[in-house]
């Protein structure tokens, strides 16, 4: 191998350092690590709260997932049971989906009011509503009462949401 060849190797090695080092530091750090303090306008950016009721057997679930993606799910294990608070972060993969699935034009569509013939919680069922802010501007997305559209985003990663609720323990 010639010098110049020796030479282009170490530097294109160096400079991939570099940048991996900087892609490190500047893209995947603050999706992992925070101090866990937001500002006003992180939280005010983009928060999502979701609340189920009707015919929960104690108390209905509850969360909050704020603008970095962690989150306070509140929930009851059991009939009788101590309510119980669990916190964290949302894996990033769902973050992502988050993100792409709530824009203004579809929470605006899907957050409509409309009168219902029936709902799930007339009969002990349970419904669910979330309230989106996004830019400081607040939409109310309603199993019963909006115009929600199950199979389609928003209200498809939201429902992913609790999903990961129910299947992750810790």
């Amino acid at each position: 191998m010639k010098r110049q060849d020796t030479l282009s190797i170490l530097i294109t090695l160096v400079m991939g350092i570099i940048a991996g080092f900087y892609l490190y530091v500047v893209g995947f750090t603050p999706l992992f690590y925070s101090d866990g303090v937001s500002e006003e306008s992180d939280l005010a950016a983009f928060t999502i709260v979701g609340e189920a009721y009707g015919g929960c057997r104690s108390s209905c679930p509850t969360f909050r997932v704020t603008n970095d993606g962690t989150y306070r799910y509140f929930f009851t294990p059991g009939v009788g049971q101590a309510q119980v608070l669990r916190d964290g972060r949302l894996p990033f993969a769902l973050q992502r989906e988050l993100r792409q699935a709530v824009t203004e034009e579809r929470l605006i569509a899907q957050s409509s009011k409309i009168q219902p013939s029936t709902c799930s919680s007339y009969t002990d069922g349970i419904d669910v509503r979330y309230t989106v802010t996004l830019d400081g501007r607040s939409y109310l997305l309603d199993s019963c009462g909006t115009a929600v559209i199950p199979d389609q985003y928003p209200w498809a990663a939201l429902a992913k949401i609790w999903n990961y609720f129910e299947t992750t323990s810790s």
